[in-house]
């Protein structure tokens, strides 16, 4: 699974009497990194593996890459009723609840927009289309077209396509910080490009300056909280100065273009990838009545001139030396 929000978040474990086992692996095209501690060597390395091979199984499983899989029966199906993975279904349904939380500025059926602007193809050909083309594109997007029926029944139209990206990540570490729980490790840190979740006392996160890549907005400490940030410097087309991103408002069908970084720590790291992407597109006010409104979630902003603005509680998070 290509992964288009941006890998944006660098860590840092604070010392530990605990030895700290630490491995790496790309899947789902960007890396996965998970940090275990309080356990003994032979546990966090099972651990670890199973791990990466759930993270292996959801990239077979959420891809829009492979041919005959579960999504490419979705966005290729000419039925307007779909019988789907129940996993599948149950990732649908919480999308649904954050389509609606965010009155539409998440919206994962926006793939055709991906694919028209070249950041969802197999090759990263990017190209700015023609407003009749953006037009074309809307008219087969949006989550507004989808009825989900219980116990696994999809309804859209056949043209509408879903691409996950802006979720799966985060859906991956909330897995897998499931998985290692199971295994008895207490003390973890999973980062799946860039979305994180984290739990133990002792786990600093870094967040990365949007156009300073070697300095932190923040570094701040969570415990039992996903973090993610969605950005406009990762993937983007240059147009005459001008960062043409891969994040775009549903509702024109343009990339959005408010800030350079949305940050979000929620209680889950789903929820923290689906809500920075929506903050993304939000005006300001809007996106901080949002997570203001929201318990124990918080946000940080960089806006496109550079300013930052923060939630009202996003303070207390900062880690102190």
């Amino acid at each position: 699974m290509k992964k288009y929000l941006v890998i944006l978040i660098l860590l840092a474990a604070a010392c530990s009497e605990d030895t700290t086992y630490k491995r790496v692996s790309i899947v789902m095209g960007s890396a996965i990194e998970i940090q275990v501690r309080g356990v003994n060597e032979v546990t966090a390395n099972k651990a670890i593996t199973a791990s990466f091979e759930e993270a292996r199984r959801l990239d077979t499983l959420f891809s829009t890459y492979i041919d005959g899989n579960s999504m490419w029966k979705i966005n290729n199906t000419i039925a307007d009723e779909i019988l789907i993975d129940r996993e599948i279904f149950h990732v649908m349904r919480r999308c649904d609840e954050l389509w609606k939380l965010t009155g539409g500025a998440f919206d994962p059926a926006v793939a055709n927009l991906g694919l028209l602007y070249g950041f969802d193809n197999d090759e990263d050909n990017y190209r700015i289309p023609s407003e009749g083309e953006i037009q074309n594109a809307l008219s087969n997007s949006g989550w507004k077209h989808i009825t989900l029926r219980e116990p696994n029944i999809l309804v859209k139209p056949a043209g509408v396509k879903i691409n996950f990206n802006s979720c799966i990540p985060g859906y991956a570490a909330d897995r897998i910080a499931n998985l290692l729980s199971n295994y008895g490790v207490k003390e973890y840190l999973i980062n799946v490009g860039g979305e994180i979740f984290a739990r133990g006392k002792d786990w600093k996160v870094g967040i990365q300056h949007p156009r300073n890549p070697n300095d932190f907005l923040a570094v701040i400490k969570v415990d039992g909280f996903g973090v993610a940030t969605s950005g406009d410097y990762e993937k983007y087309i240059d147009s005459n100065g001008k960062r043409i991103t891969h994040i775009f408002n549903p509702v024109t069908g343009k990339p959005a273009g408010h800030y350079e970084s949305v940050t979000v720590i929620a209680p889950d790291a789903m929820t923290a990838d689906a809500l920075s992407t929506a903050l993304f597109v939000m005006e300001i006010d809007e996106a901080l009545n949002l997570i203001n409104s929201l318990e124990n979630t918080e946000a940080v902003f960089v806006d496109s001139s550079g300013t930052i603005r923060k939630s009202l509680n996003f303070d207390k998070y900062i880690a102190g030396e």
